[in-house]
């Protein structure tokens, strides 16, 4: 199809908002390109289906509720067949990555009823009530959001809504984002030697905020680029104040009176096991867990032994009791580190690959000896005791059908990513084989085995990100192979998600200002799995390497285009949607890149909780959120305008169409199952009228504004045809919505 360039400049009040639009046309550095993706190699999964596999064959990693992914059901069109991906949720630490936008109302009064307040929080929150503006500097678990959110709970109106902007919005963007009346907050901003927080952005928040009751609060740590910045110093509280508040909110929800609470209270805190916790000093993240686990221990749900393997220190305790000096063998020592990586997989395949670390190991421990084990080593049951490891069965799939297996998992979920913490950073000898052994998972043809080797890769990161980058993570982002691309974003997500957000999310910066395709291509889809939690900052970066620097390769392309398509199945979705109008009337790189995104995203359905049918996404989306459809109906009204895009537009229409036809049908067998009779006022050859489609009724008027665009939508439903070559019902009844088409009463169940 010829791409042409887009004629038409939208109404700019239609396209919305005041802030800038496009990348400054910036020149890009001079950089040496990555070589020409390799064309006989494998080809990686697209951007959806990356994020699918992620969560599928890592689940124990602990996905963030921004993400685009949750249990989450993906049906036809764009990913061919049904998929269903469950994402396991632990209740361990909980995911570094935070949701961007509106917090939920749960999430705050849960705060106001657990925090512990001390001398610290308030004088911060003094000043927060009269500066209306907090910087506040403290370590990472010491319970410095929490304080901003209780702060600003307090200091706001009773139910002031909170919004958490992208760490990666640009300092000097700050005051365009403040909304009045509105609490604002920002954790971890990427503001570094070349863009610090200055005072002067600060000033223009202040001045946003003038009067309208609004908050604003930075959350930083003590790598935060500063300049002229006043700060203020976080001191967590004592641990046994929030244990305490933690254990009178549970007991109280348990049914416990005030009283009863109270010398509940007093009863747990007074156990030998309690204090001995309490002193070690934990964090009120693990405080909180701890007060969890007491709250279990009181209603007799778990034991007294239970409480005393817990600890701040267990699993670091536990992992260095086997790799220091004790009497663990080598290979048992590499069937951990195994499990580590491979955590819930089918045992054999632990025990293989941990065998051929153990070769590796043996040639550092013993050079002059060639490579060799014994046939019978550790019996399975003793290394499943010594890991503290479960087995249980699981149904894997594989060429030949789904197969029951046994797979194996340490009981303490916390346990995996310590043990590659532990041989990292205690044993550098243990470097350069591990690093073989994972280039060679890396490179396995077993989907399994090539994304846990990433997923190792990045905890590794996480520990030391500086070297990952040198060693692999730059390596494979310029490589000429697209797999070895995915493999770095895979790794950077997960560095991300244990802990290192900030320092990938500046990588990513640099890597998108870059002349190099291949880090470009790897950037574009790491913002694809981090989703929801980065949009501001994805946008910004997306956009740039669209239309800065050099010309995108096909490949790049298609990775820019399936990043905003995963964007768009996302919790910030309008947030998109406004910027692909933006872009739309740019009239170069952009606007192709927006029509190509949005016909991606419009192509997808998804199962919603509690819709009945499988909708197309952004249909559903336009049903319920008015900004959103706004901007779905410029979209739409723009592409079936445009020569260059009509025809795409049409099949995206008729894609609706059929969605809803099918929708429709399936309500009517339902309603043939159950007995039920068409609603009253339904005429008798109607026998159902399902949600999607009264949501496309209710949404083509809108896009028939004018007399051609009118003609042109009737002509596509009236030669629409369902899969029996007949004409689709759904399309015959959807006519009448158009202005000057019959009138017809179609009131729905």
């Amino acid at each position: 199809m010829n791409r042409q360039e887009h004629e038409r400049e939208p109404d700019r009040d239609e396209a919305g908002g005041g802030e800038d639009k496009r990348p400054e046309r910036e020149e890009a550095e001079p950089e040496k390109q990555s070589a020409p993706p390799a064309q006989d190699q494998e080809p990686p999964p697209e951007a959806w289906e990356a994020v699918e596999q992620l969560f599928a064959l890592a689940p124990h990693l602990r996905a963030g509720r921004a993400n685009v992914m949750g249990d989450t059901r993906v049906r036809g069109d764009v990913v061919a067949g049904d998929k269903h991906v469950r994402v396991h949720l632990h209740s361990g630490e909980p995911s570094r990555l935070r949701r961007v936008g509106p917090l939920p109302a749960t999430e705050l009064e849960r705060v106001e009823r657990t925090f512990a307040p001390n001398r610290c929080y308030d004088q911060l929150c003094a000043g927060l009530t009269e500066e209306r503006v907090l910087v506040l500097r403290g370590r990472r678990g010491t319970g410095r959001r929490t304080a901003a959110l209780r702060m600003m709970r307090q200091t706001g109106k009773e139910a002031v809504e909170v919004i958490a902007l992208d760490p990666g919005t640009e300092p000097a963007e700050y005051a365009g984002h403040v909304l009045p009346g509105k609490a604002h907050l920002v954790v971890d901003p990427a503001a570094g030697e070349d863009g610090p927080l200055r005072d002067i952005h600060l000033h223009a928040v202040r001045h946003r905020l003038a009067d309208s009751g609004g908050l604003f609060v930075v959350v930083v740590d003590h790598g935060t680029v500063l300049d002229g910045v006043e700060v203020k110093e976080w001191t967590s509280p004592r641990p046994a104040d929030v244990v305490t508040a933690h254990l009178r909110h549970l007991l109280q929800q348990s049914g416990h009176s005030r009283a009863e609470a109270s010398a509940e209270i007093d009863r747990l805190l007074q156990m030998e096991v309690s204090e001995r916790y309490v002193r070690s000093g934990p964090s009120p993240q693990e405080a909180a867990e701890f007060a969890r686990l007491l709250t279990e221990y009181s209603g007799g749900r778990c034991g007294l032994e239970q409480l005393t393997g817990y600890g701040r220190m267990s699993a670091d305790a536990l992992v260095d009791s086997w790799f220091g000096d004790s009497g663990t063998d080598l290979r048992d020592k590499a069937f951990l580190i195994s499990l580590a990586a491979f955590d819930g997989s089918p045992y054999p395949l632990v025990v293989d690959l941990g065998d051929r670390l153990y070769g590796r190991l043996d040639a550092v421990e013993r050079p002059e000896h060639a490579a060799a084990h014994p046939v019978f080593g550790t019996s399975r049951a003793k290394r499943l005791e010594l890991a503290r490891a479960r087995e249980y069965s699981v149904d894997s799939d594989t060429p030949w059908g789904r197969i029951p297996e046994q797979a194996v998992e340490f009981e303490n979920e916390n346990i995996w990513s310590a043990v590659l913490r532990h041989v990292w950073n205690g044993h550098p000898a243990v470097r350069e084989p591990l690093l073989e052994w994972l280039d060679a998972l890396v490179a396995d043809q077993r989907p399994l085995v090539r994304l846990r080797g990433a997923v190792s890769a990045g905890v590794l990161a996480s520990s030391d990100f500086g070297y990952a980058c040198e060693r692999f993570l730059t390596r494979w982002a310029s490589s000429p192979s697209l797999m070895e691309r995915q493999l770095a974003a895979w790794a950077l997500y997960t560095a991300a998600e244990h802990g290192m957000d900030t320092p990938v999310g500046r990588l990513l910066g640099v890597w998108s200002r870059q002349s190099d395709l291949g880090q470009r291509w790897t950037a574009a889809r790491t913002y694809a799995l981090l989703g929801g939690t980065t949009v501001t900052t994805a946008l910004r970066d997306i956009g740039r390497m669209a239309a800065v620097g050099p010309v995108p390769d096909a490949a790049l392309q298609a990775a820019l285009e399936q990043t905003l398509d995963v964007l768009l199945q996302g919790p910030a979705a309008t947030t998109v949607l406004g910027r692909l109008v933006q872009w739309r009337g740019s009239g170069d790189r952009l606007g192709e890149l927006a029509a190509r995104g949005f016909l991606g995203g419009a192509a997808r359905r998804r199962y919603e909780p509690g819709a009945g049918s499988a909708w197309p996404r952004l249909l559903w989306l336009a049903d319920r959120d008015p900004v959103a459809r706004r901007h779905v109906v410029v979209l739409w009204r723009g592409l079936l305008g445009d020569r260059s895009t009509r025809d795409e537009a049409r099949d995206g229409v008729a894609r609706w169409v059929r969605a809803a036809d099918h929708a429709s049908a399936k309500e009517a067998a339902a309603r043939s199952v159950s007995g039920a009779k068409p609603a009253v006022g339904v005429p008798p050859d109607v026998e159902a009228v399902s949600d999607v489609e009264e949501a496309l009724r209710r949404l083509l008027p809108e896009l028939a504004v004018t007399a051609n665009e009118r003609d042109r939508l009737d002509y596509l439903l009236r030669r629409l045809r369902d899969g029996s070559g007949k004409p689709g019902p759904a399309a015959q009844r959807l006519r009448t919505a158009l202005p000057g088409g019959p009138p017809q009463v179609l009131t729905g169940p």
